[in-house]
């Protein structure tokens, strides 16, 4: 792929980093919100009177909820920082090479 995106002109270049960066975004949502959902398998159960529940709770949401949120939340955050990041080494590296 670094082959692939260096090879490319000013203006695809552009249009490729603006189409995969959303795409990154929806795809990072998508996979953290999985991971959320099987985080949640690791969380203990805590038991009163009523049942026994997820212990975990964020924002008045409960196990599979608040985990599949907060899974959410990281990977619209995370996963296109990775991915952005990973344009920023591309970059570096490729000037590294035509300065050799």
């Amino acid at each position: 792929m670094f082959k692939f995106y260096c090879g490319l002109s000013k203006t695809k270049k552009i249009f490729f980093l603006i189409t995969t960066i959303l795409l990154s975004i929806l795809l990072g949502g998508f996979a953290g919100f999985f991971v959320g959902l099987v985080a949640t398998t690791f969380i203990p159960m805590c038991c009163d009177s009523s049942g026994c529940h997820n212990c975990f709770e964020f924002h008045g949401m409960i196990g599979y909820e608040a985990t599949g949120t907060i899974g959410l939340f990281a990977g619209l955050f995370l996963i296109p920082l990775a991915y952005v990041m990973l344009i920023i080494y591309w970059e570096v590296k490729k000037k590294k090479i035509r300065k050799q």
